[in-house]
């Protein structure tokens, strides 16, 4: 799951004035801007929290990956949100276009998420919160060009009658056809399918592969761009000797045009 703001930090947003409205350069805009100087210009909006600045360093090669993926006029749906830090990513990135950022009630409720969620969504025009189970997402009013699972897709595996394939179904039909599905999550043990998902936070890629070949979609990325390899996959995700620094893999599905 992604990294969560401290529910006192989250109020303090509410008010804070460095949630001023910034927009990002026109060159990084402009078509054909690299995907390091959108990077570069999103990182450096002045209303990010410092909460979410002070996980650049861990998140840099994630967000440098995703970015890869993004163009500006976008619309791109969050899932498993959290705290919002890669919904800021996005909205300032996408430009123009707009990015819906998703959290399960559960999850604002259990982590008192709501409070930043709204200040983000303040701060940010173009981010839209959705509140919803994983396989209840609601259809978008346009669909979407990209959508996002950061570090979340194992977490599908442990809410109580959430149905995955249902999931990916549902996110097929969102998508644009030509659109993008990006997946990054935390490697368990190859053969070990979903039986980490709750205790070590991490999923055998090759479950991920299988639902989303079930649900359609066609593989066009198979990335080692989050790898490490000292990771043996045997430490929880939150674990210090390994926190910011596992084994990920980084999967790009795209829905056949």
């Amino acid at each position: 799951m992604k990294a969560l703001l401290p529910s006192a930090l989250a109020l303090a947003l509410l008010t804070a004035p460095a949630f001023a409205h910034a927009q990002a350069p026109a060159d990084v805009c402009a078509p054909g801007a690299s995907a390091d100087a959108r990077l570069a210009a999103a990182l450096a909006r002045p209303d990010r929290p410092d909460s979410q600045k002070a996980l650049d360093a861990a998140r840099e090669s994630e967000d440098r990956f995703l970015l890869g993926y993004i163009k500006p006029g976008d619309h791109v749906l969050d899932l498993g949100a959290g705290g919002g830090y890669s919904s800021m990513l996005l909205s300032a990135a996408v430009c123009g276009g707009s990015v819906d950022s998703q959290n399960p009630a559960s999850w604002d409720a259990a982590f008192k998420q709501a409070p930043a969620r709204a200040a983000m969504a303040k701060a940010r025009p173009n981010i839209h919160l959705l509140q919803s189970d994983f396989d209840k997402i609601p259809a978008p009013a346009s669909p979407y060009d990209a959508i996002f699972i950061g570090t979340v897709y194992h977490d599908t595996y442990n809410i109580p009658g959430a149905n995955g394939a249902a999931m990916d179904r549902n996110l097929y039909a969102m998508l644009k056809p030509g659109g993008l599905v990006i997946v990054v999550d935390h490697a368990a043990p190859a053969g070990s399918g979903v039986s980490d998902t709750n205790t070590l936070h991490r999923i055998d890629k090759q479950v991920v592969l299988n639902d989303f070949k079930a649900a359609g979609f066609d593989l066009v990325a198979d990335s080692n761009a989050l790898a490490n390899p000292a990771d043996d996959h045997t430490l929880k995700v939150f674990d210090p000797a390994i926190r910011g620094h596992t084994d990920r893999f980084a999967l790009v599905f795209k829905k056949p045009e």
